[in-house]
């Protein structure tokens, strides 16, 4: 049997390493730049070795490409321990649909030019040290704040914010979080466990399509909406609130029991104390 290449096959394999090539070759200027400036923002940690002037940024550790125009889409740098603030730079990224940079030592505030890129759609920044308010701009689509040290009370622009996961968890955020809420909206997971917030929650309109619910640890007060019963929740906790009343009743309170309702001001009834 003959192994010699076909003309077909070889005109084939040609072209096949032409595209691989201008792939990895292939990165804009003015976003290679950037990162250049982010690298330098961050002190050279050893995570971003493989960003180097002499390669094309498309290859490099945690960064994506558009394949057609060399443009950066997304940014990840995960858990290397870098202590700095989130340079200025990532905001030169115009094309940027991910950054992802959790779990480092980040610290000082969150850039407000972040939330003004116009095609960023993931934003995580978890697991840092950053403080202050929240940008009005950051109404990202789907935002990961949680474990930092955030404080005061959210932005206004989140209440028309078009939010599909929304992770606030572990600040020190305050008062309202109400207008989180809307029959309508698009929110399918709200974590805001471990704040400060104060809203009343009788009233507010449970989104159609969320199932992820966790709003433990807070100082939210009045009784728990009906509508909650009906919902097949994937995760739900209102424990240590200021919760009163008859607890609506639904399969998830035969699910999750007595500890996701606990140690709130006078909810009663399964899975807890009788109403009296």
């Amino acid at each position: 049997m003959s192994l010699t290449p076909t003309p077909f096959l070889l005109l084939l394999l040609f072209f096949s390493g032409q595209v691989l090539f201008s792939s990895a070759a292939l990165c804009d200027n003015s976003d290679k730049a950037a990162l250049i400036s982010i690298k330098s923002a961050l002190n050279n940690p050893p995570g971003l070795s493989t960003w180097s002037s002499k390669t094309s940024c498309c290859s490099w550790d945690g960064i994506e490409c558009n394949t057609t125009t060399g443009r950066v889409t997304s940014l990840t740098i995960f858990a290397q321990n870098i202590s700095a603030q989130i340079p200025s730079a990532i905001a030169d990224l115009t094309a940027l649909q991910t950054i992802n940079m959790p779990y480092n030592r980040f610290y000082g505030s969150i850039p407000s030019s972040l939330g003004r890129l116009p095609d960023l759609t993931f934003l995580r920044l978890d697991g840092n040290l950053l403080t202050g308010r929240i940008p009005a701009e950051l109404t990202v689509l789907d935002l990961s704040l949680v474990g930092n040290r955030l404080s005061g009370p959210l932005p206004l622009s989140f209440a028309k914010a078009n939010f599909a996961d929304l992770d606030l968890s572990d600040n020190q955020l305050s008062g309202d979080a109400s207008f989180l809420f809307g029959r309508n909206k698009n929110l399918n997971a709200l974590h805001l466990s471990n704040n400060k917030f104060k809203f009343d929650l009788t009233n507010v309109e449970i989104p159609k399509p969320l199932d992820i619910f966790q709003i433990d640890h807070n100082e939210i007060y009045g009784s728990i909406p009906a509508e909650v019963a009906a919902v097949n929740w994937l995760r739900f906790d209102v424990s240590y609130n200021q919760l009163c009343g008859p607890i609506p009743q639904g399969r998830y309170t035969h699910h999750y029991g007595s500890k996701r309702f606990s140690h709130n001001k006078c909810l009663c009834g399964p899975p807890l104390a009788p109403c009296k």
